[in-house]
């Protein structure tokens, strides 16, 4: 005959302890002391309080502007933020062209021109008398 097979060893197991799970219907508020009223803006961004402000951001220091080199054509040349009450003001050259200049030379006092400028600047008039009339335009007066 066959030996009884050694029984196994029965532990007593408990019944699982039941979880509970809290889900709060409403979100815990603060007391009404400690309460702050948020302002909506348009856009949808919260407004700051006074107190929630941040402070400003301090500007970067400025910049320091170098002047470029002028190219070799025109160094030496006058130009416009080379102008002064003591240098003379006639443009030589077309503005859009990259040699624009002024003469840049010693002004005749009372003027905005050396004396060589001034001369083809103010330039005396004919008497009435002699000066020819204005060609009329399109050749000529409108024949009927």
């Amino acid at each position: 005959p066959m030996a009884p097979a050694s029984a196994p060893a029965v532990t007593q197991v408990s019944a699982p302890k039941p979880i509970t799970i809290t889900t709060p219907l409403e979100p815990e508020r603060p007391p009404e002391s400690q309460r702050m009223v948020r302002s909506v803006g348009p856009g949808g961004f919260v407004r700051q309080a006074p107190g929630e402000q941040q402070p400003p951001i301090a500007p970067a220091p400025p910049r320091r502007l170098v002047p470029a080199k002028p190219s070799p054509e025109i160094a030496g040349k006058t130009g416009l933020l080379d102008l002064s009450d003591k240098v003379c003001k006639w443009p030589l050259g077309h503005p859009g062209e990259p040699d624009f200049h002024f003469c840049g030379d010693k002004v005749n006092p009372g003027f905005p021109y050396c004396v060589e400028h001034c001369g083809h600047a103010y330039q005396a008039q004919l008497p009435r008398r002699d000066r020819r009339a204005a060609p009329l335009p399109f050749g000529g007066p409108r024949m009927r």
